[in-house]
């Protein structure tokens, strides 16, 4: 990134200019902190009793015991492996909210990205939970509502468009039979054309909010400024997709290697499934990760037992072992890594940040 000689001025990554420091946080803005603790705290809370009580019914269930025997059994080189595989995705969101929020200084995109990995890990909302926590930190430190909205859409469309492309990308050739998996349309080919429709349909919807934007001009208000900056979000997307930047590697890194956290998982449990498989399965029963209750949980764990189910993998109670260790490791490590991280972000509250982003 170019830097102005002048303090404050900076050059993003998408090519623009701007002059926006980042001011200390007010003590509205303290008290909106204590909040966030609070809500981070009762999440953290909320995921160890729904934890417990997901392994209270698998132990309750006489079909289902086996399962917790298995978890018990599980091979420590393979949940290690987990681990570090969990860790290694978490750094991949950093490397991406990195370029996405290029300039706020390294210490300040480590803390935050990390913060919001904790949000998303006891709060289920498709990962925009802790945008929106690193939206309000942000704003709270006096960068424009324009400039915030903008680049959390950017950043919330470079995480998704990976889980979409690999749909595609892993969907068609496994149907056609040039991977290893199930041949079943509705499990591969459906997916994948969704998949394709769905990029069309954001590519369509920023041209159609940026002509929506520009036709209410000044009169239309806020709506006018939440279109503009759906619409650049995604084009400035589409700009840094084209320009190859190595950074955009730490998007692939934050799926794949949390997918591979579910594949060492499973074998974990002595279950030697394809890569190819877990990868399909996960990706199509990830998508209850939306549905708003703590942490995804009964939805997710749900989705993909059902998925790999589908795909053949075989016994049920190894996949149901797999699944509740990666659960385990997938939300815990995150939840713990980032709690820290967002203890020191408080520790910033009234210092001067001397970074700068447009």
């Amino acid at each position: 990134m170019a830097v102005d000689s002048e303090p404050g001025k900076a050059t993003g990554p998408i090519g623009g200019e701007g002059a926006i420091e980042l001011q200390p946080m007010g003590e509205p803005d303290r008290a909106a902190v204590a909040a966030s603790t609070r809500t981070l705290r009762n999440g953290i809370i909320s995921l160890a009793v729904f934890f417990l009580l997901i392994v209270g019914l698998v132990a309750a269930v006489p079909s289902l015991r086996a399962a917790v025997e298995r978890v018990s059994d599980a091979g420590a080189t393979w949940v290690a492996a987990g681990l570090g595989l969990e860790l290694l995705s978490c750094a991949g969101y950093v490397v991406l909210f990195s370029l996405v929020f290029e300039g706020l200084g390294r210490r300040l995109v480590v803390n935050l990205s990390l913060s919001e990995l904790a949000v998303n890990s006891v709060v289920s909302a498709s990962g925009l939970a802790g945008i929106a926590l690193g939206a309000w930190v942000l704003r709270s430190r006096g960068v424009s509502t324009e400039v915030v909205a903008r680049r959390s859409v950017l950043l919330w469309v470079l995480a998704s468009a990976v889980n979409v492309a690999a749909v595609v990308l892993i969907g068609i050739p496994m149907w056609l039979g040039l991977i290893p998996g199930s041949r079943n349309a509705l499990l591969t080919l459906l997916p994948a054309i969704a998949g394709i429709l769905v990029i069309a349909a954001v590519i369509a919807t920023a041209g159609w909010a940026r002509r929506t934007a520009q036709a209410r001009g000044e009169a239309g208000g806020r709506m006018a400024g939440a279109l503009t900056s759906m619409g650049e979000g995604i084009y400035d997307a589409l700009r840094l997709l084209r320009r190859h930047d190595p950074r955009l590697l730490g998007a692939v890194g934050y799926w794949l290697f949390d997918n591979l956290v579910l594949f060492a998982c499973l074998k974990a449990v002595g279950h030697a499934s394809s890569f190819w498989v877990v990868s399909m399965a996960y990706l199509v029963g990830m998508l209850a990760n939306s549905i708003p209750v703590p942490a995804g949980f009964i939805a997710v764990e749900g989705g993909l037992v059902g998925m790999l189910l589908l795909f053949g993998e075989r016994p049920a109670s190894d996949v149901l072992a797999g699944v509740v260790i990666y659960r385990a490791i997938s939300l815990w490590l995150p939840a713990l890594i980032g709690s820290g991280a967002f203890l020191r972000l408080r520790r910033e509250i009234g210092v001067r940040a001397p970074a700068a982003i447009p």
